[in-house]
């Protein structure tokens, strides 16, 4: 074949061979690509991270000792701080990142161990740290937000202890670039300011730590611009995606085959060392080279919780749950997904516990209750909820009674429904919403009532199945009716505040803040210790005195509504019931 027919041809095979060449490459470089991917992932899942969202839904102010053997004690988890602008608190935001973190890593390969996946917890810090202490974390990632009493204080920092910390000074090198690495790339990332790394012996969620660990303050909850960017769901993924790459390079330049190494020659018990304080059955098993499996699907059965003891699992992870599983692991991954199923069944079994327990003890005061107010004069309801268990008791709550400004939880919901859907400008009404609560300002209730109308209110207490609230007056005005609500349409509407549902996540927030910066703290509250904290909303009339509460107990968060008319003594009532069911529910 000649001329232009045969240059045609040739052409065409040399364009072929380009092409084909070309693809080949773009093939050969995506399946190297895949086979790094695979190998960073292979190399992360030999490590554990466990990430300790801080703090949590209500405070705990009893002591604990700062460290191991201190004589120096501090409040076993404080009750952190709250957006400025957002009105959202700390513990949420720590769980929110918290939980983003955990499935960014998880996609990269890495184990993970969650201090906590709950707001309604009550886990100390020197509890968090421990159990990250059990579990043999690499690393213990504790995630905070700053407040200043100035709103100009911006910006990120790490904390981790220092080398002379007496409790786990060994530890300082390993904490201190941990913490250099989170904070350089979390910034780069996020375009948060720098603060720098602080090093404290102060801290007790650090003292107790024998694990490399960082306190990472993601920003000022005081300062509205980070408040406000910290909620942004974009910025988030930011938020993650810097501490993400900050523990993919602490972990780097590390070999996990090393730390194995030092775990198996002494830093950690051997299975043989172990072996000599588990029970025959543990025992058995290990000389016989058996390996018992603990799936994650499943929880142990009989023969498992045999085989950990029988101690019953007290306290939130115990010596117990890990023993044995070192000692009948094939590998010290086998015993992190041991310790992962064992940890996570004893939460689920201890929250059984504390469910049955619970619903006998409030059975038992739904009796009591009922013959306390069967002897009062004049009109008692009241609804007694525990959301986190989503167990309730009532006695006439469904009854519409007279409202008095318990409507104002009404009106707020309507008035933050209009900001959401861009009806009403929020920044008009300046602290008007806070006032009508946390002072219980009938001038500004009023000043709500007209911006949003009185049908609208009503509206949105049908949609929102508050069936016997109604709105059929301003405040101190005297047409000839009254409003009206039940004990559980705001025992349910505190509910949807306390979980973020009232509205929206950040109306919620500023919601539960002004409840709980209450003045009129003289009824439900006045009932529980001074050390415990609550959020209330009163209302009362010549002939009327209610109020609607969160309390954050010992047992557990509950929702209190007790309302009362045409009787007397109605507010030594009130406060005598409270402790009655405070006092019955955590004795």
């Amino acid at each position: 074949m000649t001329g232009p027919i045969a240059a045609a041809m040739a052409a065409l095979i040399s364009a072929a061979a380009v092409i084909g060449n070309a693809d080949c490459s773009d093939i050969m470089a995506e399946a190297d690509a895949r086979a790094a991917l695979e190998q960073e992932k292979e190399k992360a899942s030999q490590y554990l991270i466990a990430i300790d969202p801080g703090h949590q839904g209500h405070g705990n102010y009893e002591q604990e000792a700062i460290g191991p053997g201190a004589s120096e004690t501090k409040n076993k988890v404080a009750g952190g701080t709250s957006g400025v602008s957002t009105g959202v608190a700390e513990y949420e935001l720590t769980l929110d990142i918290g939980l983003q973190l955990r499935d960014a890593l998880l996609e990269k390969g890495y184990q993970v161990l969650m201090i906590r996946e709950s707001n309604d917890v009550n886990i100390s810090n020197a509890e968090r740290a421990q159990m990250a202490n059990e579990a043999n974390a690499d690393a213990l990632i504790r995630l905070h937000a700053n407040g200043s009493p100035s709103s100009s204080a911006r910006g990120a920092i790490t904390m981790c202890q220092t080398s002379s910390n007496p409790y786990n000074g060994d530890y300082y090198e390993e904490s201190r670039e941990l913490s250099e690495k989170i904070l350089e790339a979390y910034t780069d990332v996020t375009g948060i300011s720098n603060m720098g790394i602080q090093e404290t012996n102060s801290m007790s969620g650090i003292n107790w730590c024998t694990v490399p660990v960082t306190i990472l303050e993601m920003g000022f909850m005081t300062n509205p611009e980070e408040d406000e960017l910290m909620q942004d769901p974009d910025f988030q993924l930011k938020m993650v995606e810097g501490i993400a790459s900050g523990i993919d390079a602490y972990l780097e330049g590390k070999d996990p085959s090393e730390k194995r190494a030092q775990e198996s020659e002494g830093n950690a018990p051997s299975a043989d060392d172990e072996a000599d304080a588990l029970p025959d059955t543990a025992t058995d098993n290990a000389s016989e080279g058996g390996t018992k499996e603990f799936s994650s699907e499943t929880e142990p059965g009989e023969a498992e919780r045999e085989t950990m003891g029988d101690d019953k699992f007290d306290g939130i992870l115990t010596t117990t749950v890990f023993t044995p599983a070192r000692a009948t692991a094939a590998s010290v991954k086998e015993v992190r997904r041991v310790v992962r199923s064992s940890a996570s069944w004893v939460f689920r079994e201890n929250e059984r516990q504390r469910a049955a327990e619970l619903e006998a003890k409030m059975n038992a005061l739904k009796e009591d209750l009922k013959k306390e107010l069967e002897n009062r004069s004049g009109k008692w309801s009241l609804y007694l909820e525990f959301p986190a268990y989503g167990k309730s008791i009532g006695i006439r709550e469904k009854e519409p009674l007279i409202a008095a400004s318990l409507i104002k939880l009404f009106v707020a919901g309507a008035f933050y429904t209009k900001v959401e859907n861009k009806s009403l400008d929020e920044d008009r009404y300046g602290n008007l919403p806070d006032l009508m609560i946390n002072v219980s300002d009938n001038g500004a209730a009023n000043t709500l009532i007209n911006a949003v109308g009185m049908d609208y209110v009503n509206e949105f207490a049908g949609k929102k199945g508050f069936v016997a609230t109604q709105l059929n007056r301003r405040m101190l005005e005297f047409n000839g009716t009254e409003n009206y609500t039940s004990a559980r349409d705001c025992g349910k509407m505190l509910e949807q505040v306390l979980q973020g549902r009232y509205v929206s996540k950040k109306a919620s927030g500023r919601i539960l803040q002004a409840l709980k910066d209450q003045q009129r703290t003289y009824k439900i509250p006045a009932g529980v210790p001074d050390r415990v904290e609550t959020a209330n909303k009163t209302g009362e009339l010549d002939n009327v005195d209610n109020d609607a509460a969160i309390v954050w107990s010992p047992a557990g968060t509950y929702i209190l509504c007790i309302m009362s008319s045409d009787g007397g003594g109605r507010i030594p009532e009130i406060v005598r019931l409270s402790s009655l069911i405070y006092h019955a529910l955590n004795e």
